[in-house]
């Protein structure tokens, strides 16, 4: 399940690609003249690439943490892509032990499909960890599914970077299942820069 986030970034890139595109079929149509018109085109380019870096740089400011444990997992979380998978189950154990989470991890003969426990007092949530170059298949949903009831779960999760088939997505919804992708790991990641923040914010100040 992916987060909209924050979407003012691509609001402005799309807007000028749209103004851009205007500009052309003005040019196009002859409503302008041709030295005019490809001044305009050339200056309307230009604005679209400002635009395009002004909304890659706050979309980078946006999403990069500023507390210590949260950019840490930030930075790690960037070189996912050579994680195998015993490393990306240790990476999302760190990540829920710093969201306040008591987990357990589980990976390793006999887990049954399951990678880590979250233990919430209320209730135990099984996920397993897939950290695959592309969008997992029904296998991870199924398999965590029935480990989620072997281990006495109320919820299942898949979590996995690169997103989920079709197949995928439409039996989670069938069983229950949720599913994350690299989205909601980023928003795990806020999670904690805001609680770190919190925690700062009501120590007091040493004298």
């Amino acid at each position: 399940m992916r987060g909209s986030g924050n979407r003012l970034p691509d609001v402005i890139l799309y807007g000028g690609v749209i103004a851009c595109l205007a500009l052309l079929a003005l040019v196009s149509r002859g409503d302008v003249g041709l030295i005019r018109g490809a001044k305009i085109l050339f200056g309307g380019t230009l604005l679209v690439v400002a635009l395009a870096a002004v909304a890659l740089a706050s979309r980078h400011l946006w999403n990069t943490p500023t507390t210590p444990t949260a950019l840490e997992l930030s930075r790690c979380f960037e070189s996912v892509r050579s994680m195998g998978g015993a490393r990306f189950e240790a990476f999302m154990a760190d990540l829920f032990r710093a969201m306040g989470h008591r987990v357990q991890p589980r990976g390793g003969p006999g887990d049954q499909g399951v990678d880590i426990i979250i233990d919430l007092g209320k209730g135990r949530i099984a996920v397993q960890c897939k950290n695959h170059a592309v969008p997992v298949g029904n296998r991870p949903v199924q398999e965590v599914y029935a480990g989620a009831r072997h281990h006495r779960c109320v919820e299942a999760w898949v979590v996995a970077p690169a997103g989920y088939t079709r197949g995928a997505r439409t039996l989670a919804n069938s069983t229950g299942v949720l599913l994350y992708d690299a989205d909601a790991i980023r928003r795990w990641i806020k999670t904690v820069d805001a609680i770190e923040k919190q925690r700062a914010d009501e120590t007091p100040a040493r004298t």
